[in-house]
């Protein structure tokens, strides 16, 4: 008994043209799916030429055609040309099987015979396994659509295919590769289906195709998008990859602005941070430079032997004053302690320190005076005149005389 084969409506044989896709041991994608058809389809050639082009059934599935399809490429989106021994590595993410039909064995409990077989006259199918770990992440993350890469011979034949006008035929239709997509153009039956296991719905299948002269297919859906500042109509798919892009470029705008703000920002806390540098360095180098002067004056031997010779001075006023000095006392309060005991009727308190050198200077001409007169006493024999070097008055007298000669500069 022979095989009946009975066509039924498009979704029914769609349906059961392709089976899901299921993992294998290895991880691969594996089953069966539609991946072209027969129809009439729109294509824009590269100098803007808009043609219907008519894939009629005895072209589709044509068994010189249909071989072709066997054991191709599968890739991941469609290359530049076609797939070839020399980038077949680079491109290939699977491969389609031998297994192509446009009819399929009717399945055990439908309530059909063994032997029967249903067709819908318009897709074909083929086994396909997909083995590469990025492609088959974009399958499960929804690009499932596909499209077949080829060549024809074009008919210059015009008419009306089911209602659908057509401008020419495509013949010899000769498949190079099958290509992983994003969008379908070519109708919802055909699909590809994954398991419950990867708990991911079937989406249709596109159709797109190519041809020896490098056809672009145009889908039904289409878009207006500007481009420079020139509205050009666009396939549905192309408008939404252009609307990705542009997302992608404004949100680099966006962190290129963001970036470029913390870069001034930074720019302007380094030139704080040098000014106060350079402050810093300022008062550095002036505390140095005093330090040197310091160093210098500490180290001017004429300077040290005058302050050691003023200090033996006012030690040696001190010794002839009478003045007991103690090792904790400075040169200011020896001072005033031989005026003290020379002229203790001086009031220092407030006075500054020139006044302290003139009256020290009256008091240690005074010590000088005294032993003068008692140098001049011990070698006489009477003390005439003692009275008057040891009178107050005189002695006082005699120191307002000295510092009005010291203020104007005559000999002291």
């Amino acid at each position: 008994m022979g095989t009946t084969v009975k066509r039924f409506d498009t979704l029914d044989a769609s349906r059961w043209l392709a089976t899901p896709f299921t993992r294998t041991a290895e991880g691969f994608l594996t089953g069966r799916a539609i991946v072209t058809s027969i129809g009439v389809f729109t294509y824009k050639y590269s100098d803007g030429t808009v043609l219907r082009e008519l894939r009629l059934p005895e072209e589709v599935f044509a068994p010189e055609s249909l071989e072709t399809m066997k054991l191709k490429p599968v890739t991941n989106e469609h290359p530049d040309g076609f797939v070839t021994p020399e980038n077949q590595k680079e491109l290939q993410v699977g491969s389609l099987g031998s297994n192509v039909t446009t009819t399929t064995q009717f399945r055990e409990g439908s309530g059909w015979t063994d032997s029967e077989k249903i067709t819908d006259g318009i897709h074909v199918a083929i086994d396909m396994t997909i083995n590469r770990a990025d492609a088959i992440d974009d399958v499960l993350n929804g690009r499932r659509a596909l499209s077949m890469g080829y060549t024809c011979e074009i008919e210059e034949s015009a008419g009306v295919y089911m209602g659908v006008e057509y401008d020419c035929i495509q013949r010899k239709i000769r498949y190079n590769h099958c290509a992983i997509v994003d969008a379908a153009r070519a109708g919802d039956m055909a699909q590809i289906h994954l398991d419950s296991a990867d708990a991911i719905l079937s989406v249709s299948v596109q159709n797109q195709t190519t041809n020896k002269d490098h056809k672009e297919q145009e889908g039904s859906m289409k878009k207006t998008v500007r481009i420079d500042g020139v509205d050009v109509e666009v396939d549905d798919s192309v408008a939404s990859h252009i609307a990705s892009q542009n997302k992608r470029i404004d949100e680099a705008e966006n962190k290129k602005r963001d970036l470029e703000k913390e870069i001034d920002e930074l720019k302007k806390s380094v030139s704080k941070l040098e000014a106060e540098r350079d402050a810093e360095k300022s008062k550095a180098d002036s505390a140095n430079a005093e330090l040197e002067k310091a160093r210098a004056d500490a180290m001017d031997e004429k300077k040290i032997d005058a302050v050691v010779q003023e200090r033996l001075a006012v030690l040696d006023a001190a010794d002839k004053a009478g003045v007991k000095v103690t090792a904790d006392m400075k040169m200011d309060g020896i001072k005033r302690a031989v005026i003290a005991s020379v002229f203790p009727s001086v009031k220092l308190d407030g006075k500054n320190d020139d006044y302290v050198s003139a009256c020290f200077d009256s008091a240690k001409a005074e010590l000088e005076k005294r032993g003068d007169a008692v140098n001049r006493t011990v070698g006489s024999d009477t003390l005439s005149g003692s009275a008057d070097n040891y009178d107050s008055t005189a002695a006082r007298q005699r120191m307002i005389e000295y510092n009005v000669r010291r203020s104007r500069g005559e000999e002291a």
